[in-house]
């Protein structure tokens, strides 16, 4: 499939070059991650190269050749996402792992950091955020469409491709669930076509105040929502719950304290009357609560052997002898994206990964209490609201192929838009760039 996948990256290629707008450019680049599956890989020396990886180094290098660079206003987010990147690379070499598993790390940098500063240049005005919907309306019908068809319908159109991977994990079978078939639609893994979904869904939302159809934009967020619910995964149904509930607070913000609060005090309530820790009540609400126990066992498991990966993660010994210590069995699942950058580069990782998480935040924060303009006020709270349905949503799955792609997109355009904003207030845009 190297070939096919070739004649696939040269036509998004030229479609993103085509753009006029970087925002719409962008699109073809969230376009390319789902319509064709992302884990279809070209090598090439030091890294494997998908089409999303592709057509955004092309793009990246015609922005910088341009000098668009030179507005976007750089901090201090930026830095830790291009030093945790280099630090995880660095840890993989010093624990000793083997070539292919320094080489996924070298190119984890052209999902993370690649995409982050992707849309750091491209999403600063409101003409690129328009442009930019164009492409993810089309990718949440299609795909959203598909997931449904396959859920229901019993068919998965990419099933066939899987067998062109280069890599192996442990083999998942069709799942059923509910009398469903759990969709995968381009990706490899029920729950990453779900996350990617619902990550599309919020993008989407974000944009609500710069569409003029909104016939068009009530379809394209309902086929994301039921593409997410397509992948009956409880970590996307979670997910897309927690982001309507957060969106709802978008009206109330007087709520979101006491909440907090309320959370806090029922969190201690719990764990004082109960025989089992609070946040073991989970198992619960997922979909499938004889599995989902799995999730809570694992982090305490990792709690306990902090020493094996704590400064430098475990390079490519992958601690399968912890799935022993679990319930018997002879490997390990990491269901945990925290967990999960920890383990590839240790604590020092994880205090980057919620650190550039953090300061987003305070950025979006900042810039919506100081804004006046609706439509972009109603954008960086619904980035904020994403961000956090993705971690909570990161609790129980790893991030991989699109998910992981669309985290660092979803960072990139909140970070952009809170201190690089260009929507016709020039004074404005230059005072928050300045305080970032």
């Amino acid at each position: 499939m190297i070939g096919v996948t070739l004649v696939v990256t040269f036509a998004f290629i030229v479609l993103a070059l085509s753009c006029r707008r970087s925002g719409a450019a962008l699109g073809i680049v969230i376009m390319s991650m789902m319509l064709w599956p992302e884990f279809l890989r070209i090598p090439m020396g030091l890294a494997e190269m998908s089409v999303p990886r592709l057509v955004a180094l092309v793009l990246l290098v015609k922005y910088l050749i341009a000098g668009q660079y030179r507005v976007m206003g750089y901090g201090m987010v930026d830095t830790i996402v291009l030093l945790l990147w280099v630090y995880t690379v660095l840890a993989t070499i010093l624990s000793g792992a083997e070539f292919p598993h320094v080489s996924q790390m070298i190119g984890r940098g052209f999902d993370t950091v690649l995409m982050y500063f992707l849309a750091r240049i491209t999403v600063r005005s409101p003409e690129d955020v328009k442009g930019l919907y164009t492409g993810l309306a089309i990718t949440a019908v299609f795909m959203g469409l598909l997931g449904v068809c396959e859920s229901a319908g019993y068919a998965a159109p990419y099933a066939s491709l899987t067998d062109h991977r280069f890599w192996r994990w442990i083999d998942k079978y069709d799942q059923y669930r509910y009398g469903f078939l759990r969709a995968k639609g381009s990706t490899s893994v029920h729950i990453y076509f779900g996350i990617a979904m619902m990550l599309l869904m919020g993008l989407l939302w974000s944009l609500r105040g710069y569409v003029k159809s909104q016939v068009i934009f009530f379809i394209a967020v309902s086929s994301a929502l039921l593409g997410a619910l397509s992948s009956m995964s409880s970590g996307p149904w979670i997910a897309c719950f927690a982001l309507i509930l957060f969106i709802w607070l978008e009206r109330r913000p007087g709520l979101i304290k006491p909440g907090l609060y309320l959370l806090i005090a029922i969190s201690i309530f719990l764990e004082i009357i109960s025989n089992r820790h609070f946040y073991n009540l989970i198992d619960y609400l997922a979909l499938d609560p004889h599995t989902a126990w799995y999730r809570t066992r694992l982090l305490e498991v990792a709690f306990s052997q902090w020493r094996e990966y704590w400064l430098v993660g475990v390079g490519s010994n992958w601690p399968h002898h912890w799935g022993e210590i679990l319930d018997g069995r002879d490997h390990i699942d990491i269901v945990n994206h925290f967990l999960i950058v920890a383990i590839y580069g240790g604590v020092p990782a994880l205090i980057m990964y919620v650190a550039t998480h953090y300061l987003a935040m305070k950025k979006v924060i900042y810039a919506w209490r100081n804004d006046l303009n609706a439509s972009r006020r109603n954008m960086l709270f619904a980035f904020g609201a994403t961000l956090m349905a993705l971690d909570i949503a990161s609790m129980s799955v790893g991030l991989f192929g699109p998910p992981l792609l669309l985290s660092h997109i979803l960072l990139g355009a909140m970070v952009s838009a809170a201190v690089a904003w260009d929507g016709g207030h020039h004074e404005a845009a230059y005072l928050n760039v300045k305080a970032y």
